[in-house]
């Protein structure tokens, strides 16, 4: 029996012990009906591409304005203004929660070698840019993943992580059962293979992966089974990060857009002249510099551009402030920044607690996330990578948290740590610990009592030599 028998075997006998839609799921796999089988998982496409097209400038609704017909002329080319108000908001938001790098600690003293194993995996993998990636994506597009592919490289064990979305080429389908627990999770993609676009779609459970290619005669479907028993997929969903305030940034570009027209409109100077006096400007003998008024009724002026009104200037400042207060985003903008030169960690904080408010619930989607993905590396490294540290691995209490943004926080956080030692309000073991500054605490608390006993025994044969020199 070949390899992909035994495992369409192992798939009817779980088919059979299944239940609702994951049995459902099987079947159709089983009898290569991969198009269905998609049809069953969850597609936010159309939310998707409304975000995306919300937030790429070049789509915005502005572009649309159509210019000004003109008889026996050429239209009236209007301004269409759009701004990235969209982009800004989301990167304020990725910078309040991953400006810094994520922080872990192991609770378990007796495994080391496994978290450092663990930390040089997250390096390896990049886990902190790829993070950065997801959530930059997720708050533009509402959702997006991260695939943990495992492969081999000369014998040995690798593992890639790829950050995908819509707006990168890929359909993402999850399916997740009546308890939002993931059961199954697909994304589909195409791939150029003799000069045709090939259409791939990828599906994982914790048992098998299906690699499906949609060929001339039907889908072909290849599977293997899962060496993690967990799906190598983190799939990150949240609400755009400029939920609600749409309609609002359209407004503001379309004024915008109106004020320029206005400008071009009263760029070059435009005059108000009485019949005499245009006749009169029209004689190419007249000098330049003399306008000739026939009469007291003659008249020439300057036609002046209406002033901005206070009313325009008030609903400008209104949707400026609205968007961004709306959105929990605080203003970096130079003038505002300028009156925080002198302000510094509490104070800064309860200056910019918008974005604060918005960290936190933040957290409430990506604590989750961040834990379910330190469970897979953990599987990942137990069954594939570092098997020789399984039980290490399995032992490991790992806590994550994120970091601050602002730097001068940490800096202040070390200060008051190391003043407590000093003062002999703390331990050793607990400052250590508090500082976060090497993966194996305990190695450094060693190092640093073996440095210290180093020195004394140095200085003591120092002054034992110097008392036997004053003898002599």
């Amino acid at each position: 029996m070949s390899i992909i028998e035994y495992i369409f075997n192992a798939i009817r006998n779980k088919t059979l012990n299944s239940l609702g839609v994951e049995r459902d799921l099987m079947k159709l796999i089983e009898d290569k009906d991969i198009s269905r089988a998609e049809s069953m998982m969850q597609n936010r496409d159309t939310e998707v591409c409304e975000a995306i097209q919300e937030y790429n400038p070049e789509t915005h609704e502005v572009n649309k304005r159509r210019d000004k017909k003109r008889k026996d002329r050429e239209p009236y080319r209007v301004q269409k203004l759009p701004r990235t108000r969209q982009r800004y908001i989301n990167e304020i938001e990725l910078f309040f929660l991953l400006a810094n790098p994520i922080l872990w600690k192991n609770k378990d003293g007796m495994s080391d070698n496994a978290f450092t194993a663990f930390n040089d995996f997250l390096r390896d993998t990049r886990f902190n840019s790829t993070m950065r990636q997801a959530k930059r994506l997720a708050g533009a597009e509402t959702e997006s993943a991260k695939v943990y592919h495992i492969y081999k490289e000369d014998g040995a064990p690798r593992v890639k992580v790829l950050v995908i979305s819509k707006s990168k080429g890929y359909k993402l389908r999850p399916l997740f059962d009546q308890y939002e627990n993931l059961i199954a999770f697909g994304y589909g993609y195409y791939l150029k293979e003799g000069g045709n676009s090939i259409e791939h779609f990828d599906i994982q459970t914790p048992e098998y992966i299906f690699r499906c290619r949609h060929g001339a005669l039907g889908w072909e479907v290849e599977a293997s089974g899962n060496p993690t028993g967990k799906i190598n997929v983190i799939y990150y969903r949240q609400k755009k990060a400029w939920d609600g305030l749409q309609r609002r940034i359209d407004r503001e570009e379309y004024i915008d857009s109106k004020a320029a027209d206005t400008n071009n409109y009263f760029a070059d100077p435009k005059v108000k002249a009485t019949a005499d006096v245009v006749q009169s400007l029209a004689d190419p003998a007249t000098v330049g510099e003399v306008i000739q008024m026939t009469g007291s009724e003659s008249s020439i002026d300057y036609l002046a551009p209406p002033e901005y009104s206070s009313m325009k200037d008030s609903e400008k400042k209104d949707l400026h402030d609205s968007i961004l207060f709306d959105t929990f985003t605080p203003d970096f903008s130079y003038e505002n920044m300028k009156g925080m030169g002198t302000l510094s960690g509490e104070a800064l904080k309860r200056a910019l607690i918008l974005g604060y408010i918005k960290r936190d619930n933040l957290k409430e989607v990506y604590d989750e996330m961040v834990d379910r993905e330190k469970n897979l590396i953990i599987a990942i490294m137990s069954n594939v990578t570092h098997p020789e540290l399984s039980a290490e691995l399995g032992r490991m209490v790992l806590e994550h948290s994120f970091a601050e943004p602002f730097n001068d926080e940490k800096d202040k956080q070390w200060t008051a740590i190391t003043s407590l030692y000093r003062g002999g309000l703390i331990s050793l073991e607990t400052a250590v610990t508090m500082l976060a500054v090497t993966d194996a605490p305990q190695d450094e608390i060693e190092k640093i009592k073996s440095e210290k006993q180093e020195n004394m025994e140095n200085q003591m044969r120092m002054s034992q030599g110097n008392s036997r020199q004053s003898q002599e």
